[in-house]
């Protein structure tokens, strides 16, 4: 497979078939790893190229008009294609077009080799986020100047195609023999690549005086029972916690920040463009104090202050003082790498002193390299190509990873069910007994986290440590929490309870008897070891098969129920579509009552059905150690029977005796074919949870936000951390403003003639967010953010709006969460990357969303984002503050919209430079009482507000201002 052409078509859509045609054809030929030619031209299509394809590849009819037609050039092209192996990416699409071309042409049909350059990506560059033309040609530095112009596309995905098979040639032959086994099926043939990168590499294998090869040289892969990793770098530099000095620990803390800040200081030095701003040093200041005294504190950072470094410099320089592991915890895994890679490795190059940074999550994140090699070592037959190609991706990966974090695994979603098949654990792990124990990524990154001098988490695991009192983190004194506004709901989630109809389903397959199952694996491998006890193995597994078939129908009989009754008592639909009800086990009375009878069916089902398998566990003879093939499949069994335990005390948790402490809910998913129920419990009071194990236990939290303070208070915050409950000298507090200058780079615009915000059902004030939306977008000409509290709401306004447009003068691009993509990321990248755009988003769009500059240019708000008040976990702390005598709404209601909303504003102006409109379609926030509070926890913004006709003229001036750079 030396000869190959690259090609790319673009068209007037996607299906060939349906009369879409090719309007340019671009073709690069590849010999011997070398482009040697290419061929481009225009083609006219025999019809109008629509709108959205001149938008996308800036083609138009005039450019075509005069074009020659695919019949004329198209011999020219089948000279080049002659004889070569056709190679595009996403191969499917060029290569349907090729085939109606050639047989509306009077040829036979190319039936030479194929290569897909996404499908060869997806396997060699497992850990790329996207898998787009466009997007690998950054990542990789390959030019492409015009996007979606085939000429373009072409060139950059033959040199795409060569990286890809440099990495190819690279990887050890162990590997590349491993992926043959499971591409078979693919839909191109890069089996019949991998097979001729295989004979080079056998060809180059060392003669009989066994002198190492580069291809095998044991300095880049650490290859253990038929796996190469990519080996590991020694430990790094010892921990500073060690017994060391050095002269900056005598230093005062003002001497060192001048030290680092200062106009000769090594901030300057590192950082291109770094700006000394008082707030933020005001911020290092506090957060240094507060940890020498032995304080709590928290600091609501405003837009612009640069909070990371302002709390992560004087966390570090007081450890380093004090020989203290410093702990920053962040509200997801993503901020967790963000921090590690970007502010992090900036400070470990800026400050006059060395010191160590890891991150750790919670072990479900890591690969258990026991269970992978059971996965890939499974027979290939049976197995689903998608699945095949994620166990290629993880094999290409351990070349890859030094962390084995799924993190960095870019999985298609069919993936996750593999990762719940090999990810590591604790009712499974083999310890030290384990072959691979002193590779394991687990025990790698935990021995990582002890010795590191700064330890970044996410709240999911420091919210667990605090629950596993303190077993899963090193000891520490004093931790950093940033975006803390999150750490109640983290903490809500996290020491609440959850279990599913779905786990259910995956415990029963995990238990399955089936061939390709871990009993039927245990008891082959058994029987293959000691033949005596195969009539007895035999005899159990029947018994086991008979007990499945009847859980099963005992499993589907409880979903039944319990969806029934669910559905028919839904009070709301969340935003992933799943209808909500609370409840309390009083509820299965009557004709209800079956629901428990049948819950203690499902328990006894499948606590006889665990004694059974772990019978056939006891029948592996204990005088003799059995091969590690058994002893790995009985300790994943074992584990298996731990895992059932714990479902049948969740059951018994959830249906048969609950707990009065936590508020009890069911969700049925509506959206799905599959009836699903998940069953949640959250605690009533989270601030008893981390008042007394956390605050009164830790030397300093420093917890900081954007968004801590309602109405320029902390009270809210410190009741809901149990803050409230300590010492007053023990907490401070600390409000710091954004330096950003919004009296001048923002408008705030609040329609007063709007009607009051109503249900969906309400046409007078439907079309009033309806009108209002398309009015700001053709102000704004798109760059407009448009935030939700409903996704049915979404999708109304969404189709409304994308009708209206439609006859604006110049074309307008929407983008709709759960419409158009579910993923955040990619909806912003979108957004980003089309003129005139919109995006309409829902709860994650309130916050963690930075689009800075032109791009976004008007935010609007359709309503105040207060909790739904049937929202289980919201009634039952309702009711909870009731009974103390309080106010729910102001107490619990209004605090957490006025965060909530002051972090949906916080989207639009991101930069000093920035300049935009907010618009609130919500008149509550002048016409209530309560409404002052959502308007006096915001920046000074400019306010105006008034008829709709007068706000709406006001917008295209202010965004057409000079901007401050300008000015």
């Amino acid at each position: 497979m030396n000869r190959l052409l690259v090609v790319d078509f673009e068209t007037t859509g996607s299906h060939p078939r349906q009369g879409d045609s090719i309007i340019q054809i671009g073709a690069v030929a590849i010999d011997d790893g070398q482009i040697t030619e290419s061929f481009s031209t225009l083609i006219h299509p025999g019809q109008d190229i629509p709108p959205f394809i001149t938008q996308l590849t800036g083609i138009t009819n005039e450019m075509v008009a005069d074009a020659p037609s695919l019949e004329e050039v198209f011999p020219d092209f089948l000279r080049l294609l002659d004889g070569r192996a056709f190679v595009a990416h996403n191969a499917s699409f060029d290569l349907q077009f090729l085939q109606e071309a050639l047989l509306s042409q009077g040829y036979y049909a190319f039936d030479g080799y194929v290569l897909d350059t996404v499908e060869l990506s997806r396997v060699l560059l497992p850990m790329q986020n996207s898998y787009r033309l466009g997007e690998l040609a950054s990542e990789l530095e390959i030019e492409h100047d015009n996007p979606h112009q085939a000429d373009s596309d072409a060139l950059a995905t033959a040199q795409l195609f060569l990286h890809l098979l440099d990495i190819l040639k690279k990887l050890p032959l162990v590997t590349i023999q491993r992926l043959q086994m499971l591409v078979s099926s693919f839909r191109s043939d890069i089996e019949v690549l991998l097979r001729t990168i295989e004979m080079e590499k056998l060809i180059e294998l060392p003669e009989l005086d066994g002198t190492p090869t580069e291809t095998d040289s044991s300095d880049m892969w650490d290859v253990y029972r038929q796996l190469a990793l990519r080996k590991r770098e020694e430990k790094a530099t010892a921990s500073l916690k060690r017994p060391h000095f050095d002269a900056t620990m005598t230093k005062a803390f003002a001497d060192q920040l001048e030290d680092v800040l200062g106009e000769n200081g090594h901030m300057q030095a590192k950082m291109s463009g770094y700006q000394r701003r008082d707030a933020q040093e005001a911020m290092m200041h506090a957060v240094y104090e507060a940890m020498e005294d032995g304080a709590h504190l928290l600091v609501e950072a405003g837009t612009g202050t640069g909070k990371s470094l302002a709390y992560l410099l004087p966390g570090i320089i007081w450890a380093h003082h004090n020989q203290q592991q410093l702990v920053v915890s962040t509200n997801t895994i993503q901020l967790q790498e963000q921090l590690f890679h970007k502010e992090i490795a900036t400070l470990q190059e800026s400050l006059p002193f060395s010191f160590t940074a890891s991150t750790l999550k919670g072990r479900g994140n890591y690969l258990c390299l026991r269970k992978f090699e059971q996965a890939v070592d499974e027979p290939v037959e049976g197995s689903s190509q998608e699945m095949r190609l994620v166990k290629g991706q993880m094999l290409t990966w351990l070349t890859q990873t030094v962390t084995g974090d799924v993190e960095e695994l870019s999985m298609p979603p069919s993936g996750q069910l593999l990762w719940q098949q090999v990810k590591s654990d604790t009712s499974s792990c083999l310890n030290r007994a384990c072959p691979w124990f002193s590779r394991c990524y687990y025990f790698q990154a935990k021995e990582r986290a002890r010795d590191v001098d700064v330890l970044i988490v996410n709240h999911a695991l420091f919210i667990s440590d605090l629950q596993a009192e303190n077993r899963i983190l090193p000891p520490y004194e004093v931790a950093i929490v940033d975006e803390a506004h999150h750490l109640e709901d983290a903490a809500t989630q996290h020491l609440g309870k959850q279990f599913s109809t779905t786990q259910l389903l995956f415990l029963l397959d995990r238990a399955s008897v089936e061939e390709s199952g871990a009993i039927a694996r245990f008891a082959e491998e058994l029987q293959s070891w000691m033949p005596a006890v195969k009539e007895d193995v035999a005899a159990k597994l029947l018994e086991l098969r008979k007990q499945s078939a009847a859980l099963r129908e005992k499993a589907q009989q409880w979903t039944q129920l319990l969806y029934a009754w669910a559905s028919d008592r839904a009070e709301e639909t969340t935003d992933a579509g799943r209808e909500t009800v609370r409840y309390r086990i009083e509820s299965f009375v009557g004709k209800h009552e079956k629901i428990r009878k049948v819950t203690k069916k499902l328990i006894e089902g499948m606590t006889a059905y665990a004694s059974s398998i772990e019978q056939l566990l006891r029948t592996t003879p204990q005088e003799e150690k059995p091969p590690f093939a058994v002893r790995s499949l009985l300790t994943d069994l074992f584990g298996l029977i731990k895992d059932w335990q714990t479902a049948v005390e969740l059951l018994h948790f959830f249906l048969l005796e609950q707990d009065a402490e936590y508020v009890y809910w069911m969700e049925v998913e509506s959206r799905t074919a599959r009836k699903q129920v998940h069953l949640s419990a959250a605690l009533l009071k989270v601030a008893e949870s981390l008042a007394e194990p956390l605050f009164a236990q830790k030397r300093s939290l420093i917890l900081t936000s954007a968004t801590l303070t309602v109405k320029n208070s902390f009270s809210y915050i410190k009741s809901q951390f149990g803050l409230d409950q300590l010492p007053e000298e023990r907490v401070r507090t600390l409000s710091l403003p954004s330096p950003f200058h919004y009296e001048e780079q923002g408008l705030l615009l609040i329609p007063s003639d709007f009607p009051a915000p109503g249900k969906e059902s309400d046409h007078t004030y439907l079309e009033a967010v309806i009108q209002g939306c398309v009015d700001v977008v053709l102000a704004s000409k798109g760059r407009t953010l448009i935030l939700f509290t409903s996704h049915s709401m979404l999708r109304l306004v969404y189709q409304a709006m994308k009708e209206r447009l439609a006859e604006a003068p110049e074309p307008y691009t929407l983008f709709g969460h759960g419409i158009d993509s579910n993923n955040r990321s990619k909806l912003v990248r979108l957004f980003r990357s089309m003129e005139r755009s919109v995006l309409l988003g829902t709860s994650s769009f309130w916050e963690g969303v930075d689009i800075q500059g032109e791009w976004l240019s008007s935010l609007v708000i359709v309503r105040l984002p207060f909790a739904p008040p049937n929202h289980p976990v919201y009634q039952g702390r309702a009711e909870l503050l009731k009974a103390e005598g309080k106010n729910a709404f102001m107490s619990l209601s209004l605090p957490q919209a006025v965060l909530q909303f002051k972090q949906g504003v916080g989207r639009l102006i991101r930069h000093h430079l920035d300049r935009g409109v907010v618009i609130v379609l919500d008149t509550r926030v002048v016409e209530s009482r309560y409404g002052r509070s959502f308007l006096q926890s915001l920046p000074p913004f400019q306010i105006e507000s008034g008829p709709w006709p007068t706000l709406r003229e006001r917008i295209e001036p202010f965004l057409s201002m000079q901007s401050l750079s300008d000015s």
